[in-house]
């Protein structure tokens, strides 16, 4: 069976992020919470990754003018949150690239991102969705179909334990 797409993780030798700064820096990995992680699209195509301050959310999923797929991530709001909803915060982003276009809604992306961080260990004990919870409870829904904090961390655990 064709794997059609992936985040990676893998222990890093920083055991810690790069400082936030006001300049944007573009990779094809980023080190969050001590993990090195990337992300290829559901074509195989590899993500870029940009950092920038500036962007006015945690973090968004689009493409280039060229069609290059991108993360962008702003350090100052991610920050906010433990290391664990960090990475799942990476790997909902991620999704966004990985799920097949028909398959791409938002409830779908916090599904992919949990069960991911599962497959590679980065989540192992149930106990640590308490973090999700404690750390999305204020988060507002949106039109765009971001459920409110209770419901999506409800929505997570549900997904982690499937």
């Amino acid at each position: 069976m064709r794997h059609i797409a992936s985040i990676a993780a893998a222990a890093c030798l920083a055991a810690a992020s790069t400082p936030a700064s006001a300049q944007v820096e573009h990779r094809w990995a980023v080190a969050i919470g001590g993990i090195n992680m990337h992300c290829n699209a559901w074509d195989g195509a590899a993500v870029l990754i940009e950092i920038d301050p500036s962007i006015n959310d945690v973090g968004l999923a689009s493409r280039l003018f060229n069609g290059q797929p991108l993360i962008e991530l702003n350090p100052n709001v991610l920050a906010q949150f433990s290391p664990r909803v960090q990475q799942w915060w990476f790997a909902h982003e991620c999704a966004h690239h990985a799920l097949h276009p028909s398959q791409n809604s938002e409830t779908a992306a916090d599904c992919f991102g949990i069960r991911r961080m599962a497959a590679f260990g980065i989540l192992r004990h149930p106990s640590e969705l308490q973090a999700f919870a404690w750390d999305l409870r204020n988060l507002p829904g949106t039109p765009t179909g971001h459920l409110p904090g209770p419901v999506r961390a409800q929505n997570i655990a549900l997904c982690a334990l499937m």
